[in-house]
């Protein structure tokens, strides 16, 4: 086989690229988009940085998942980039060079099931002013105080603090800039990963309180409630320690987003969409279509309740595996819906309340066409039917494949004889048909239905 030899001079620097592999140049303050990406190719992107400069490395992903390896001028791997934004999110991370040169970023198909075989990226690098890393600076040494604690809520305080500026403000570009300064570029380390996470922006954020305005001004006293949720989330965590005690407690970051997620987590943190998450039935939602979403934001239980059950939730997704076993049959439609069935389980045993009542309340009237409807499509690659449907689901509620996980779980749950092991086992699900099968749960539904129930 005929070896071919690339060579690539950039200070210095000779590159011989692995198989499969596309060398391409990015300047700083450029983007370089469409780069396809495959399970064959896996492209090189060198890009010359200079010593003490501070770098934002931005790689958005356009339906495929990947990793991002950043390597210095001798290749030598400095970061692995590999945030769980799915097929469709970036991969962000700043970075201060050490030495002079041409540093790569490899980037590559994430190996795992569900991933799409091909994909394209875009991708940038940019300098970071001197100036904006000094105010940087100046906020994050105001800031340490909050983010030593376990439950950051300042974010809250800062987001109102905006909002009441924004009648202020005589232009669009006015109001952006409002929601930069005095929101975001104040970012706990919470609402930084938040960011990230969501891809928040401060033209995001104008646009959703221009489009919810009564919203998010009757939602204002249900978030600060959260100020007071230090003695919940202590307790939650407790009880997570006792059930189980490989629990690894996260921080907590309660702050106000554009009215999409009430929560998720990031590496360091569990992320809390307070508007969402504290949502009732007494706040006003006229601006809303009368879908499943302004149904779920409908809820009726106590705020700190509401608190309880959102973090608990997430705290599980913290504990859990996210990649099922590569040994196991791909079942990519029941292993998410374990994966958030699973949360909601676990969580209401922290909890000591119902999670997603609504779901339920539905679940537990038509259980029996639900499972038969979803054990015809258990292994679907595509979940939306299921899951994560708000915009499409009619005359029902969305996030279904929720209650259907939580019945697995619970049915694993209580035919366990030692219940503080068959919680470890559910947390660390890792092959969604075995799980299935030693549960008992598709069982008991064919006992049901012959006995007419």
């Amino acid at each position: 086989m005929r070896k071919i030899f690339i060579l690539f001079l950039l200070s210095g620097l000779f590159v011989i690229p692995a198989s499969g592999q596309e060398i391409r140049t990015i300047v700083p303050g450029q983007a370089d988009t469409a780069i396809r990406i495959s399970r064959e190719s896996s492209p090189v992107l060198s890009v010359l940085l200079k010593k003490k400069a501070t770098y934002h490395i931005s790689v958005q992903q356009r339906g495929i998942d990947v990793v991002v390896v950043l390597k210095d001028p001798g290749g030598k791997v400095i970061k692995e980039i590999d945030s769980p934004t799915g097929t469709d999110g970036e991969e962000v991370y700043e970075y201060t060079a050490a030495d002079n040169g041409a540093h790569q970023l490899v980037v590559k198909r994430l190996d795992e099931s569900g991933n799409p075989g091909e994909g394209k990226i875009d991708a940038s690098v940019s300098l970071i002013p001197a100036a904006t890393l000094k105010e940087r600076e100046r906020i994050r040494k105001a800031l340490e105080p909050e983010n030593r604690k376990t439950v950051l809520t300042a974010d809250i305080d800062h987001f109102w603090e905006a909002f009441d500026r924004l009648p202020q403000c005589k232009t669009h570009a006015d109001s952006v800039q409002t929601i930069q300064k005095l929101y975001l570029d104040r970012a706990t380390d919470g609402l930084i990963d938040f960011i990230r996470v969501r891809q928040f922006t401060a033209e995001k954020f104008v646009k959703a309180i221009a489009a919810r305005s009564r919203f998010y001004q009757s939602v204002r006293p249900n978030t600060l409630e959260a100020k007071k949720a230090v003695p919940q989330i202590e307790d939650i965590f407790h009880r997570f320690q006792q059930l189980y005690p490989d629990f690894r407690p996260f921080k907590v970051c309660f702050a106000i987003g554009i009215v999409g997620s009430g929560g998720t987590t990031s590496e360091r943190f569990v992320l809390v969409g307070t508007e969402v998450a504290l949502s009732s039935d007494k706040v006003d939602l006229s601006e809303f279509r009368d879908n499943a979403y302004s149904k779920q934001l409908m809820g009726t239980e106590p705020l700190q309740q509401k608190i309880r059950n959102i973090v608990a939730h997430e705290c599980v997704h913290t504990q859990q595996v996210f990649r099922p076993d590569t040994n196991a049959v791909v079942c990519r439609q029941l292993y998410l819906s374990l994966h958030e069935g699973i949360a909601d389980f676990i969580g209401e045993l922290l909890a000591q309340g119902q999670l997603n009542a609504y779901i339920h309340s539905y679940g537990d009237q038509h259980e029996a066409a639900l499972w038969q409807a979803f054990k015809e499509t258990l292994c679907k690659n595509d979940a939306t039917d299921w899951l994560y449907n708000y915009n499409e689901v009619k005359g029902k509620p969305a996030d279904l494949g929720y209650y259907m996980g939580y019945r697995i779980a619970q049915a694993y749950y209580e035919q366990a004889k030692d219940k503080q092991q068959a919680v470890r086992e559910i947390i660390r699900l890792r092959d969604p048909l075995q799980f299935l099968q030693e549960s008992g749960y598709d069982r008991k539904m064919l006992l049901h239905a012959a006995a007419g129930n």
